[in-house]
């Protein structure tokens, strides 16, 4: 018998890197089944989304013996957020008018922020 989607399309991956992102170390599939948020997915449809996250770099694949295998980020959520910025801005045929309307769209936090990251590290004061 066939199961309702109790998910929309791309909500199980999301929902298996939030738990691999709370877990550094790596988790086994049965754990990252356990872990999921709301009704627990078959440990089957978590394999398929863990082996199509490892096909788009998303997910380590750890073997640790013949039968026992563990899952990690691949990245970090802010490194990941990062990358696929950077790549949105590789895609642009434009990158002024790119990085013009993304910066347009900050709020002045975001900017002061964005402002601190390009001037770099400031060296420390000398007590």
């Amino acid at each position: 018998m066939v199961g309702k989607r109790t998910r929309g399309p791309g909500e199980l991956e999301a929902e298996v890197m939030r738990v691999l992102r709370s877990r550094p170390e790596g988790l086994s599939a049965k754990e990252i089944q356990h872990l999921a948020s709301g009704h627990p997915p078959a440990y089957t449809t978590v394999m398929t989304a863990l082996d199509r996250l490892e096909k788009k770099a998303q997910v380590v694949r750890i073997v640790v013996s013949e039968r026992k295998v563990r899952f990690r980020a691949a990245y970090s959520e802010d490194e990941h957020v990062g990358l696929t910025m950077f790549s949105a801005l590789e895609e642009a045929s434009d990158r002024e008018s790119a990085l013009l309307r993304f910066a347009g769209n900050l709020d002045s936090r975001d900017a002061e922020l964005l402002r601190n990251a390009i001037a770099g590290p400031r060296p420390r004061k000398r007590k």
